[in-house]
């Protein structure tokens, strides 16, 4: 009975041991709400991303809208279900460009996000990140502001190689 016991605990064990989705060393390019983004996993447990965006509008009467933007993130990976991972981390943004009135403008943010991946098949995924709350601080010509905002999030698409 003991050997029964012992083999239907290990064996379901075993096998979603084997199931596991290894992420180590994964590279991935996609897109992030509305830029590019290119995602590595440093081994099962961490891993970091990298995107940016540009974007150029002309408003009718007005100079054109110029904008850069740029981050920077770490992330903690976990996996909670067969192919589908928590993930916690935060991300740095940068972003600068000239206003419809002409004026330089710059700032920087940091978003602590939680998140989830789910794979697809071994080569292409589908995330989200819910960010907690986001510090911005901009400089428009001289005038400096900053916000504190909460609960926003994202959605993301990878192909990994």
């Amino acid at each position: 009975m003991k050997k029964l016991l012992t083999t239907l605990v290990l064996v379901p064990f075993l096998a979603g041991m084997v199931m596991a989705m290894d992420l180590g060393g994964k590279l991935g390019i996609g897109l992030r709400a509305d830029g590019f983004s290119i995602r590595k996993f440093v081994n099962n447990n961490i891993g970091l991303d990298l995107s940016a965006n540009y974007d150029n509008s002309t408003q009718t009467g007005k100079s054109d809208t110029k904008n850069y933007d740029y981050s920077v993130g770490g992330f903690w990976v976990k996996e909670i279900y067969e192919k589908t991972f928590f993930e916690a981390g935060a991300t740095l943004q940068g972003w600068q460009g000239n206003d419809n009135t002409g004026s330089f403008y710059n700032g920087l943010s940091i978003n602590p996000f939680v998140g989830a991946e789910c794979f697809i098949n071994e080569h292409v995924s589908i995330d989200g990140k819910f960010f907690i709350g986001l510090y911005n601080s901009e400089m428009n010509g001289a005038t400096r502001t900053t916000s504190l905002d909460f609960l926003s999030g994202n959605l993301g698409a990878h192909i990994y190689f």
